[in-house]
């Protein structure tokens, strides 16, 4: 029999998990404290790149170029293949590189190695004199989060999903009939529940009494003006202190602006701070000499939400009978949950899924009670 299935979120994860279980035919019910994609996912930079530091997310990424080329299709209102370069100052990260480089032709993803004179040749507007190296992976590219998540969304709700915005979940218990959920307008229950509502999984596990393995933190990005004759770039991310940018409009998306601490999400900043815009309107004006009057217009904060070993955590609560997580994505929410979630449907609905959940088991962090909170987009 096809359970009955609520799913707290509509981000990213949420909206994709209902999308595959409500095409297998599942009773799915979309429970958003908001709008559908309008928290985290549509605050993320949209990067899809193979350069990861694990072959699961690696396998994960590709995938979800795939979903998205499939869904949004390719091209300026989808998935943009401008390709990424992630380079380094420091001597040291050249063995971590090589060593990725390695994998990622094992795996099949064309990627090079560019030291500095190839990366000036190859990047001209790019200054590269104080560069050691780059990997290229030319394939890779970005989309619109929000797009992605509204597609799902729109797919699921034509599928027989209902989608209840405004109906933030405040507790969940059990009952002899199954999950119980407390909401502003009543009592809700479920065969199954999945919670799939990014930072807010902590603040309702906790407030329910239940365990949690994770710690939501904050990222912050930037926008210039468009640009008017906007220089040919991919995506690039530079190390040590993580600086990025990708195309955005005629003009650049910027960041980073990680900070790994643990935040409230009932009580954080949501706008960008000036000291980044100040760090970073610097970096990109040495880094990209042509681009030395360019304008920040807007900014954000996001939040991300961290778990000891960085990944995600997907599959049953112990605590509570019915009750499955999707979320811990470490700032790789756009990445990691589209196949994610289609392995979860299908566990979910009796079927084998594509990749084994075991590893990424909640019940994996027994005994843990603190972690510090680390970033999962770097190189190893």
């Amino acid at each position: 029999m096809i359970p009955e299935v609520v799913v707290i979120g509509a981000g990213i994860a949420g909206s994709a998990l209902a999308y595959y279980l409500s095409s297998a035919g599942a009773r799915v019910t979309v429970l958003e404290r908001d709008y559908g994609g309008l928290g985290a996912t549509a605050r993320s930079a949209g990067l899809l790149t193979s350069q990861l530091w694990n072959s699961l997310d690696i396998r994960l990424a590709r995938t979800t170029q795939d979903i998205s080329c499939e869904l949004l299709g390719e091209g300026r209102d989808g998935f943009q293949r401008v390709g990424f370069l992630r380079v380094t100052r420091d001597e040291s990260d050249l063995v971590a590189m090589k060593k990725n480089l390695e994998t990622y032709r094992e795996m099949g993803i064309r990627a090079e190695l560019l030291l500095r004179e190839e990366l000036q040749d190859r990047f001209p507007p790019i200054r590269c004199d104080d560069l050691v190296a780059g990997l290229h992976t030319p394939e890779d590219g970005f989309i619109d989060p929000y797009d992605l998540a509204a597609t799902f969304l729109s797919r699921a709700r034509d599928g027989g999903a209902v989608i209840r915005p405004n109906m933030a979940v405040t507790r969940i218990g059990s009952s002899p009939k199954g999950v119980t959920l407390e909401t502003a307008l009543g009592e809700v229950t479920a065969e199954r529940v999945i919670l799939a509502a990014g930072a807010w999984c902590p603040f309702l596990l906790k407030g329910s009494g239940l365990t949690s393995y994770l710690r939501p933190y904050r990222v912050q990005a930037l926008v210039t003006a468009p640009l008017e004759n906007p220089p040919d770039l991919p995506m690039f991310h530079e190390l040590p202190e993580g600086y990025y940018f990708r195309p955005e409009q005629n003009g650049l998306l910027l960041g980073d602006g990680t900070e790994e601490r643990e935040v409230d999400p009932t009580a954080y900043n949501a706008n960008a701070d000036f000291a980044l815009l100040s760090e970073v309107a610097g970096w990109i004006s040495r880094r990209i000499p042509s681009l030395e009057d360019v304008k920040v217009v807007k900014g954000w904060a996001g939040l991300c939400v961290a778990t000891p070993d960085r990944y995600p955590l997907v599959g049953q609560v112990d605590e509570v009978d019915g009750l499955y997580l999707l979320a811990g994505f470490n700032g790789l929410g756009v990445m990691r949950a589209p196949p994610l979630a289609l392995a979860l449907a299908d566990y979910i609905l009796g079927r084998k899924p594509a990749i084994d959940l075991s590893p990424l088991s909640p019940s994996r962090f027994r005994g843990v009670s603190d972690f510090a909170i680390r970033e999962g987009f770097t190189l190893q």
